[in-house]
């Protein structure tokens, strides 16, 4: 029979494990900051994400949005909407704007943008956020990264630069061919 030491031990070991496991809560929001539609605006939105070191929900589906040339939501909620509509997240996924964004939640919405169909288990099972990393690893866009991790603002700029490359035949092609 356990000593009542060891389950408090054992009770506080959990907590902390419990603690460790949640996401990081950010403050501010480089897309609440730098929201405009102008081209200034947008150049200081990714002037702001170039120097964080971990990007907020907020911030990835305002990049994406931006990269995607979809509108720019004004505010979390229509966000949300707009990242469920389109089959970026599942419908009943938590999701708050002011937390770290996932590399998993990010990789789903560029398989999904892109048209990234992936491997035999992503067409059987549809593009989960699993699937999409694996998917992003194995071409080298996310190399060595797992679905949970929190994503830089350097990190999110190079994967959106890599589906540009991928989607406008590479960076070695000539720009007139794509006019």
């Amino acid at each position: 029979m356990p000593s009542r030491t060891s389950r408090s031990v054992a009770l506080l070991t959990l907590a902390l494990f419990a603690a460790a496991c949640t996401r990081t809560t950010l403050q501010g929001s480089a897309a609440q900051e730098h929201g405009g539609e102008d081209d200034f605006a947008r150049m200081d939105f990714w002037d702001a994400i170039s120097t964080d070191r971990a990007v907020s929900n907020t911030d990835a589906v305002h990049a994406l949005s931006l990269h995607y040339g979809l509108p720019a939501p004004g505010d979390d909620a229509t966000r949300l909407k707009m990242a469920r509509d389109r089959g970026w997240m599942p419908e009943k996924a938590s999701w708050e704007g002011n937390t770290t964004a996932r590399v998993g939640f990010v990789a789903r919405a560029i398989c999904v943008e892109s048209g990234i169909r992936g491997g035999l288990t992503m067409r059987l099972v549809g593009t989960r956020e699993r699937y999409a990393v694996n998917e992003l690893n194995y071409r080298g866009w996310l190399p060595g990264m797992s679905p949970e991790q929190a994503l830089s603002g350097l990190q999110l700029i190079a994967l959106l630069s890599k589906a540009e490359d991928a989607a406008s035949g590479g960076p070695d092609v000539p720009r007139e061919k794509f006019q």
